[in-house]
């Protein structure tokens, strides 16, 4: 799948990037348990939906699993925080906004499953039934 990202560092870069997913995937699990102010998608949401929905997120980019997905709709949860908290709080909405939005477009890094799914593999082509006649 070409789709979701063009290459899965190895090495210092993938390290970094494992961290990025921590970072954004504890954040946002923070906000929604243990904030004082509750973050405008959950009076939307039931509570149980909105706790579900957040340890899902959670566990996805911690896992590395559907990385763009998940940091996409982490993006979109930290922009309606942002509207909810006004400028006093705005600080680590427009933070973690840009954390996951920086992590949908450098892609989930090689310690992660999307580069187990969907990462480079070695092709073996078998030999031409035209070789096999040669011997």
């Amino acid at each position: 799948m070409r789709g979701f990202s063009t290459s899965f560092p190895r090495g210092g870069g993938g390290v970094g990037l494992l961290l990025l997913r921590l970072a954004v995937a504890l954040q946002l699990l923070s906000e929604t348990l243990f904030s004082a102010v509750s973050p405008w998608w959950l009076t939307m949401l039931p509570a149980g939906l909105a706790a579900l929905l957040s340890v899902l997120l959670t566990v996805l980019l911690v896992l590395g699993m559907l990385t763009p997905v998940a940091g996409a709709v982490a993006t979109l949860c930290q922009l309606a925080c942002l509207g909810h908290a006004g400028w006093s709080q705005a600080s680590p909405c427009i933070v973690g906004a840009f954390t996951a939005a920086a992590l949908v477009l450098l892609g989930p890094g090689a310690y992660a499953a999307d580069a187990r799914l969907f990462g480079r593999r070695r092709l073996v082509l078998p030999a031409s039934a035209a070789d096999h006649n040669r011997f």
